[in-house]
């Protein structure tokens, strides 16, 4: 699946239904398809599944997303407290969203925000007034930000995997936060400032640590992250440049012409597959 959470933070999850289990021993079935999405979100307890070719084991405190049309394979391993929640994506009946999952499960670390909206579900889950249902839609959906926050701090990581390392440690730690802050707007000399150098120490210092500066190094990541979302996603140029830290498309439109060769309505229209 294309590895690309940030298209995912704005979605917003339509509540379909929501059951909660306290104890559930066995599944009715070993695998199942769904039409519509669903969410396992797991209080306690322990299964294995299997979605496509992702597998593994899920337990207390993670949760599975399984898109509609796909077959969920499932085996308890222990006794499991389980929501089961049925939803669709920004209300319309699309079986697929752009960009896609980056994978099927998700383990957030905010595990005190996560537990409190369970505990929100359980309590509300045999309500069936409006309000309460209201109530847990805006749990559903805050658990889906956590989600998408597990997502882009695993992608971090593998990024962080391939930074450039310098003999440098002080560059070093610039690029670490330069890959943080890449796609949200800020001044070179916020970060020369933090580092104690001033704008034209740090450029030089990093020139001779990594061969190149700190804006092209910032806009080959901008540009390349537009890229993905050119042929991922259906974005208007406006929402891809603000995601990538640019101030409008029409900008993002000149910095990619001028990196890529050709506009960015170009590049979308060659990789249409």
């Amino acid at each position: 699946m294309p590895m690309d959470a940030q298209g995912l933070w704005d979605r917003k999850l339509a509540l379909v239904y929501h059951f909660y289990f306290e104890r559930k021993e066995q599944f009715e079935m070993n695998s199942d398809t769904y039409p519509i999405w669903v969410l396992f979100a797991v209080e306690s307890g322990k299964f294995r599944y299997r979605i496509d070719a992702e597998s593994g084991e899920i337990s207390g405190g993670e949760l599975i997303f399984c898109p509609p049309g796909r077959t969920f394979h499932r085996e308890m391993v222990s006794p499991i407290g389980l929501h089961y929640i049925g939803f669709r994506f920004d209300g319309n009946e699309s079986l697929e969203i752009k960009p896609a999952l980056p994978a099927v499960k998700s383990h957030p670390t905010d595990n005190k925000r996560l537990f409190s909206n369970l505990a929100y579900l359980r309590k509300l889950h045999l309500a069936g007034d409006p309000r309460s249902f209201y109530r847990k839609q805006m749990m559903l959906n805050d658990i889906w930000q956590l989600a998408c926050e597990d997502w882009e701090d695993g992608q971090l990581k593998e990024t962080f995997e391939n930074v450039p390392v310098s003999e440098d440690e002080l560059m070093n730690r610039a690029t670490e936060w330069l890959y943080r802050h890449t796609y949200a707007p800020f001044g070179m000399s916020e970060l020369s400032g933090l580092l104690g150098l001033s704008p034209v120490q740090f450029t030089r210092r990093f020139r001779k640590a990594f061969r190149i500066t700190p804006s092209e190094f910032v806009r080959n990541l901008r540009i390349r992250k537009a890229a993905e979302l050119l042929k991922e996603t259906d974005m208007t140029l406006d929402q891809i440049a603000e995601r990538c830290g640019y101030e409008n498309g029409f900008y993002l439109s000149l910095v990619f012409a001028k990196h890529m060769g050709m506009r960015p309505s170009k590049y979308r229209e060659m990789n249409k597959v």
